[in-house]
């Protein structure tokens, strides 16, 4: 149960293919089919479902996949921790899809330049998704907007840390079709079009919407995966949508819109309290330089 064995074992996890993960890892198949065959027997589990030529994860693949995560990101932080003073190796970030659109470029151009020896990999989801990958050690760090109890304090999962950079002014944006409707207490019903459940803007909206009158029942939501998808139903005439202003700035508005201040959220950089790494320093440094809030 080498670092190679478990190394393999995350890529096929990833691709579900063999082939995939052959060609990502710049291995041939049969080696990669060995390795996985080895380390099965070595832990006396099957750990994938072989069925018709296609793969899953079996129920001991999952467990121990979680396990391979951690041992990865474990190894990956003790070998960068040899030169204490030089970011290189691997950093895993995530992001909400606002932060990426908006807040990124500037900060993950000047790191590229600035760690060269540093491998970014960067991926977009939901802040629900983006916490359970950070916690599972999928992810080293993530921009997220967390959730805030009564008293509009984060609601931070005691295994990570956060840092708050950016305070969001959140728009409410509806369609002709609602062209009357002059503030947010006016709304009783509608349809949202929204990322998936684990956005913290979605569940900022159903919030609103309900305590406005609007039961559950009469809000209808529909996902997409984009903000140019949202702005799009919105544009067709039935759907409304919340987004920051950063994000809206950033995009062509269809004319004859309507839009409604909905509060604030802030968006934070989390990662696990155990975590150390120079690159995550020089990331955070970064971001925090162009933060319109204080830590």
């Amino acid at each position: 149960m080498n670092h190679t064995s478990l190394e393999i074992f995350s890529v096929v996890a990833e691709e579900l293919s063999v082939v995939k993960a052959a060609q990502r890892l710049g291995r041939v198949q049969s080696n990669i089919t060995t390795r996985i065959q080895q380390l099965e027997e070595e832990l006396d589990a099957e750990l994938f479902i072989r069925d018709s030529k296609r793969l899953k994860l079996s129920p001991q693949g999952k467990l121990f996949l979680s396990y391979t995560k951690k041992l990865l990101s474990l190894g990956e932080e003790a070998r960068q921790s040899l030169h204490p003073h030089t970011p290189n190796g691997d950093l895993a970030l995530g992001s909400m899809e606002c932060a990426a659109a908006s807040r990124l470029t500037k900060p993950l151009a000047e790191f590229s330049q600035t760690c060269p020896e540093v491998r970014l990999l960067f991926s977009t989801q939901p802040t629900g998704q983006l916490i359970e990958r950070v916690q599972q050690s999928e992810l080293d760090c993530a921009l997220v907007a967390l959730p805030v109890d009564d008293a509009g304090e984060p609601l931070c999962p005691d295994d990570l840390r956060y840092q708050p950079l950016y305070d969001e002014q959140l728009l409410l944006v509806l369609p002709t079709t609602m062209s009357h409707i002059r503030q947010l207490s006016d709304i009783d019903e509608g349809k949202l079009a929204a990322f998936a459940v684990g956005c913290t803007y979605r569940q900022l909206a159903m919030q609103m919407l309900q305590n406005m009158g609007a039961s559950g029942r009469r809000i209808q939501v529909q996902d997409v995966s984009s903000y140019h998808a949202m702005l799009a139903c919105v544009a067709a005439g039935t759907y409304m949508c919340m987004l920051p202003e950063s994000v809206l700035q950033l995009l062509q508005l269809p004319a004859g819109l309507t839009l409604l201040p909905a509060g604030h959220a802030v968006t934070q950089l989390i990662w696990r309290k155990d975590y150390r790494s120079p690159a995550l320093d020089h990331l955070r440094r970064l971001l925090a330089s162009e933060a319109n809030v204080s830590a």
